[in-house]
């Protein structure tokens, strides 16, 4: 007679501390993380919840003060300084993280100075694109107060780029107290500014980006006149590097394009379907999800250079391990956050920005997913990068852009908002599934090639 099938007790105990192993080693690396994060990482945080806290608490203000129409036309345009942001990021701010790694002394300052340069130069670039599609922008989207909002963008999104510019550099040069002084000026300033305006009923789209513009002007301006030896702007080395910058940044400003693009063109397609104020509950509905920014991007500025680092100080194998154990420990930190707000998203909305945002959870949980996939994928996209995998990178971030032109569209203009979220959801996923594939592909490479 057979025995019934199923598991012995002997197995079963095996299998339990099997588990209760894996566990305490997970606890163990938890612990460890930590510990290696130490007051750098803290400091970090704490910049991210003050950089987190500004944008939130602005949102929030200008939602409360004006209609839904006026709070759509602020995202709109603030949509083009996060495009912009991305943009500048992927062309100057990661080759520099890359870079930096591997200067000293007058080599860095020189290399910080040229970086600055072009930074400069692409403001002016940025000024004059912003110029030549106003006139595209107000004829697809004629909305009352857009041009005004739009005419004030064009004198301060030059600012608003310098300041950030600056505060990639500091992360990048594990300056962390630096960054954390400059956001906390811009936090003070621009607050103060906004809760004054408010005070007076003088709220509007246009003052807040007024207010944001000489924030960031006081902010960046004080940060170069302190930090003088940082820099050195001598021009002998600038051309070369450029042509450096350029023959690294040039596939991630690619991949940057096509994912800013993605990113920061479903509000203006939901402005274009169904109005302005679509357009604000959207804007609350991402500012509710943004509450997980701190913790996001306080993480992920401290652990990018780290990667990087782990790569230039201890090659493939160190890589290998360092994206793994940050992959699912970034991804236990985030869950918690991640299911509040796929829980109570909804209520969250209505306690901060009014009852007109009622009605709204499905959006927002929809959102929390996103930020399990960005985190699970984030340490894998920056192992591309340290091994200069960058056209692999490009070729992620295409399949964004294709979804959101696509099936993003449909999505947006039969379901409103929450089409959107289906659409990043859908781009994010892919998008995460095939840098990690790159990434494990790239390895195996290279074992072979060993």
């Amino acid at each position: 007679m057979k025995k019934a099938a199923g598991r012995s007790p002997v197995n079963s105990i095996k299998s339990s501390g099997f588990f209760l192993f894996r566990a305490k080693s997970l606890f163990k690396a938890c612990g460890h993380y930590v510990s290696s994060v130490g007051r750098g990482g803290v400091i970090a945080l704490l910049d991210q919840v003050v950089a987190s806290a500004t944008n939130f608490l602005t949102g929030i203000i200008i939602g409360r003060a004006c209609t839904k129409d006026e709070f759509g036309l602020y995202l709109l345009c603030f949509n083009i300084v996060l495009f912009v942001v991305d943009l500048q990021t992927s062309l100057l701010s990661s080759p520099y993280t890359v870079y930096c790694q591997r200067l000293k002394g007058r080599q860095l300052a020189h290399y910080t100075g040229s970086s600055l340069i072009q930074q400069l130069m692409l403001c002016l670039l940025t000024v004059f694109a912003i110029w030549i599609g106003e006139n595209f922008l107000v004829r697809a989207f004629p909305a009352p107060g857009l041009i005004n909002v739009l005419d004030t963008l064009l004198l301060v999104i030059s600012f608003v780029m310098l300041k950030e510019f600056i505060r990639r550099l500091c992360f990048a040069n594990l300056l962390m107290k630096t960054a954390f002084l400059v956001d906390s000026a811009v936090c003070v300033i621009q607050l103060s500014g906004l809760l004054f305006l408010y005070s007076r009923a003088l709220i509007s789209a246009r003052t807040a980006f007024w207010v944001m513009g000489i924030a960031c002007a006081v902010a960046a301006t004080g940060w170069l006149l302190i930090n003088r030896d940082l820099y050195s702007l001598s021009n002998l080395r600038f051309w070369k590097h450029l042509t450096q910058n350029w023959a690294f940044g040039s596939w991630i400003f690619g991949s940057g394009l096509l994912w800013a693009l993605s990113m920061t063109l479903y509000p203006w397609i939901l402005a274009y379907f169904h109005g302005t104020a679509s357009a604000g509950i959207w804007g609350a509905c991402w500012g509710i999800a943004s509450i997980a920014n701190p913790l996001m991007l306080g993480i992920q500025n401290f652990l990018g250079p780290r990667i990087v680092a782990s790569y230039a100080r201890g090659g493939r194998q160190k890589l290998l391990k360092c994206t793994r154990q940050n992959s699912i420990l970034f991804l236990l930190l985030v869950l918690p956050v991640a299911v509040t707000l796929f829980i109570g998203g909804g209520y969250l909305a209505v306690l901060f920005y009014g009852a007109k945002y009622a009605g709204n959870q499905k959006i927002i949980s929809v959102l929390a997913v996103n930020l399990l996939i960005m985190a699970a994928c984030f340490p894998f996209s920056y192992g591309l990068l340290a091994m200069e995998k960058t056209r692999a990178y490009f070729s992620a971030n295409v399949v964004p852009l294709l979804i959101t032109l696509s099936c993003g569209i449909y999505f947006v203009k039969k379901f409103g908002p929450f089409g959107v979220a289906l659409g990043l959801f859908l781009g994010l996923a892919i998008t995460a599934s095939i840098i990690i594939g790159y990434f494990f592909k790239s390895m195996r490479k290279a074992d072979v090639n060993e």
